[in-house]
């Protein structure tokens, strides 16, 4: 049976650049499951990726998990897990914030990691071990006006990090997380250019990053054996 690594949210600039950099540095061992709502733009990463699957599916319900993951077991065993998937709008500030936002950010963000973490991990310490990596944020230590629930969900996202690699690092599945800055994607391409600048000017290195920056941190944490229970920030000194 074929070594699987899962991606959610593939069909973006940080998922992409994930799957991309993992079929390349394990130069082909380890198949990609790439997952997520976008049909097209999984058609197109998976025609640039030998030997990969698509799987269109809603992680944000119960069906949608199951569907991914009973297609992965179908095509192997999940050795990896990027919980990669994410959304950081509605932007509201804190006396404005509503409930359905709340359900909509955390839906995607925190609960869909978990579950999935809980199934994966599963099969992973059945086989005799694997990886997990949870994309966070920089905002989970940062304070930004309207970001109230994106922070509670990236925290929320830490915090189980450090849980399942507590739990299930005894049975060889290391849990880690990266903390990506201010990273060019198309999520982030429509920010005002008044409100990139004030973001840059926070940043040490004073530029903003890239997905494969974040893609690299990604494999660091997927390869070295001997991390657990980190959160990795590729933030280029945003928060020091």
């Amino acid at each position: 049976m074929d070594e699987i690594a899962v991606v959610t949210g593939a069909g973006g600039g940080i998922g992409s650049a994930v799957a991309l950099m993992i079929h390349d540095k394990s130069e082909g061992a380890l198949k990609l499951a790439l997952c997520d709502i976008n049909k097209n733009a999984l058609a197109e990463l998976a025609g640039r990726i030998p030997g990969s699957f698509p799987v269109v599916s809603d992680i944000t319900t119960e069906a949608g998990r199951k569907a991914l993951v009973d297609a992965v077991l179908a095509k192997g065993t999940p050795s990896v897990l990027v919980n990669n998937a994410g959304i950081d709008r509605p932007h509201e500030p804190c006396l404005a914030i509503l409930e359905s936002s709340y359900d909509t950010l955390l839906n995607l963000n925190l609960k869909a990691p978990a579950f999935l973490m809980r199934a994966f991990c599963k099969e992973m310490m059945a086989a005799g071990g694997g990886a997990v990596v949870n994309i966070s944020s920089v905002l989970a230590k940062h304070a930004l006006t309207g970001s109230a629930l994106y922070r509670v969900s990236k925290a929320g996202l830490e915090a189980l990090t450090k849980q399942f690699a507590a739990e299930f690092g005894p049975r060889g599945v290391r849990v880690n997380a990266v903390a990506p800055g201010f990273i060019m994607t198309p999520m982030t391409a429509n920010i005002p250019d008044e409100t990139k600048e004030k973001i840059r000017s926070m940043i040490a290195l004073g530029e903003f990053g890239t997905p494969e920056a974040v893609a690299e941190a990604v494999w660091h944490l997927v390869e070295n054996q001997y991390i657990n229970g980190v959160v990795l920030p590729v933030d280029g000194g945003m928060v020091l």
